[in-house]
């Protein structure tokens, strides 16, 4: 177990060009062979693999491999390629992602003209609204003429109701004239 520092002064690179590129580009693959205890991180010997093989394709390091780090290189190695690999993946992704944001877009637009649509409807309803009250008092008013017109009870007051007779009524109702 070695200590970015450590590492660093073995490669003869500064610590923060390896913490870079350990929380950086290396991050997934160094990452299960870090710890931290008391506030230091520790790398383990498969993880300064990694991170040396790293820099000596960089060209930094020129110092020897030992035995121990070899077999960790080639599955360094063979992640990197794996991962240079999904490059079309990550193109195809990013292709797709480009055509579902295309698409949120279209519906975006969809889903505005459909509230506009309705808001047009609401007030077209509430138009409606406001002549059917307007006829309904038309209506109401029309048809209490109407009433008064046909009964001449209605254009008397009480006390001349009381002193017409039933013949008296037939009469104003069959000449439309009132006493």
């Amino acid at each position: 177990m070695k200590t970015i520092r450590q590492i660093a002064d073995e490669i003869g690179v500064s610590k923060q060009s390896v913490y870079k590129r350990v929380k950086g580009s290396l991050h997934t693959v160094v990452a299960p062979y870090m710890h931290t205890t008391n506030g230091i991180v520790y790398i383990s010997e498969q993880g300064e693999s990694f991170i040396i093989k790293a820099f000596s394709e960089r060209g930094i390091y020129k110092g020897a491999y030992d035995g121990a780090h070899t077999e960790h290189i080639q599955e360094y190695t063979e992640y990197t390629e794996n991962s240079a690999g999904s490059g079309s993946e990550i193109s195809f992704l990013r292709e797709q992602n480009k055509a579902l944001v295309g698409q949120l877009a279209e519906k975006d637009k969809q889903l505005e003209n459909e509230r506009t649509h309705s808001r047009e409807q609401a007030d077209k309803l509430s138009d409606l609204a406001a002549q059917l009250a307007e006829l309904t008092r038309n209506n109401q008013v029309l048809l209490g003429a109407e009433q008064t017109r046909t009964n001449p009870a209605l254009l008397m007051g009480n006390d001349e109701l009381k002193q017409v007779g039933f013949k008296e009524r037939i009469k104003i109702l069959l000449t439309g004239k009132s006493y």
